[in-house]
C-alpha cells in the first residue's frame, strides 16, 4: 500500500508506526508544491491520502484541496486530527464527498485500530460487499490468509501474482491453493482477477479513466487486464464492465469464484476450464 500524508511530525510518526515497514508512507510538503499531494496523486499509484485538516500548510488552501480530492474521487481520504475545535471544524468541511473517514488523534489512534481502519477505508464499498458475500468461506480460512485477502482487495496493485498472495499469507502457494479450494473457491487466481476487476469498475465509475489509465493504476498491461475482465465476466468487450450494475458485477464475481471444483465436473468441462485458464496468463 502506498500512502501520501500531509501531517505534523508527531502524527506522521504514529501513522508510520501503525502501518509498519510493509507499507510506504510518502510525506507531502503541501497541496500542490513540488513534493505535495497533487504530485503524488499524479504518479497514479497512491492508495490513500491522510491529512490533518488543521495543518498550517493547508491554511487558505481548502478550495484547492477540495478540487484536487474531487479529481481523484476514487482514492479514499483519512482525516487524522487532534480533538480540537479548529481541527474538527475543518474536517467537517472536507468529510462530504468520496470515501472520507475521521480519525481522532490521541483518542482512537491505537496502532492496531489505525491499521484496521486504513485497510477498511482503502477497500472500497463494492469490495467490502463482495467479501461480505463470501464471509462464510473466509471464516474457514487461516487468519493469515484472511488478512492477505483483505490486503489484496484493499490494494490490488500490490499483488502481481498468486505467489504474492501466498507471500502475504506466510504460506506456500500449494498450501494457499489447497486451503482456498477446501472452502469452495475455484482458485486463488480468480481472487486476484476479481480484486482487479472491482478496482477497475471503481475507477471507471468515479474517475472515468480509459482502460489504459485503469491498467496503469493497477500496474498491469492493458491487454492483460482487458482479457482477464472479459474472461471473468464472459463479456465480448471490456467496456461491458462499465455497463454493469454493481449487483450484476458482484453476482458475476461470486459465480466465478465459487464454481464447483474441477474434480466434480464433467471431463469436457474440466478441459474447457483448462483452456479458459490460459486467458489469465501465468499469474
Amino acid at each position: 500500500m502506498i500512502v501520501v500524508a500531509l501531517l505534523p511530525d508527531l502524527l506522521l510518526g504514529r501513522l508510520r508506526a501503525a502501518l509498519g515497514a510493509d507499507e510506504t508512507v510518502i510525506a507531502a510538503t503541501g497541496v500542490d508544491d513540488h513534493d505535495g499531494i497533487a504530485q503524488a496523486l499524479e504518479r497514479g499509484d497512491i492508495d490513500l491520502v491522510v491529512l490533518d485538516p488543521g495543518d498550517r500548510r493547508l491554511e487558505h488552501r481548502t478550495h484547492t484541496l477540495t478540487a484536487l480530492l474531487e479529481r481523484y474521487a476514487a482514492i479514499p481520504v483519512l482525516l487524522y486530527t487532534p480533538l480540537t475545535t479548529a481541527g474538527i471544524s475543518l474536517a467537517a468541511e472536507l468529510l462530504p464527498g468520496g470515501t472520507r473517514r475521521l480519525l481522532i488523534a490521541g483518542v482512537e489512534d491505537q496502532p492496531a485500530a489505525t491499521r484496521a481502519l486504513v485497510v477498511r477505508i482503502t477497500m472500497d464499498a463494492l469490495a467490502q460487499r463482495f467479501l461480505a458475500g463470501i464471509d462464510r468461506q473466509l471464516g474457514a480460512l487461516p487468519t493469515s490468509v484472511i488478512r492477505a485477502i483483505h490486503a489484496l482487495f484493499a490494494s490490488p496493485r500490490r499483488f502481481q501474482s498468486v505467489e504474492d498472495i501466498a507471500l502475504a499469507s506466510a504460506v506456500t502457494r500449494r498450501h494457499l491453493e489447497r486451503v482456498t479450494r477446501r472452502v469452495g473457491f475455484a482458485s486463488c487466481r480468480e481472487l486476484l482477477i476479481i480484486a482487479r476487476t472491482l478496482a477497475a469498475f471503481r475507477l471507471l465509475q468515479h474517475e472515468h479513466r480509459s482502460l489504459g489509465g485503469v491498467a496503469a493504476r493497477l500496474d498491469v498491461h492493458p491487454r492483460v487486464l482487458g482479457r482477464q475482465v472479459r474472461t471473468l465476466l464472459g463479456a465480448s468487450s471490456t467496456f461491458d464492465l462499465a455497463r454493469l450494475s454493481a449487483d450484476e458485477l458482484l453476482d458475476a464475481c461470486t459465480r466465478a469464484l465459487c464454481r464447483p471444483a474441477a474434480s466434480q465436473t464433467h471431463p469436457a468441462q474440466s478441459r474447457a476450464r483448462r483452456i479458459r485458464s490460459g486467458a489469465y496468463d501465468d499469474i
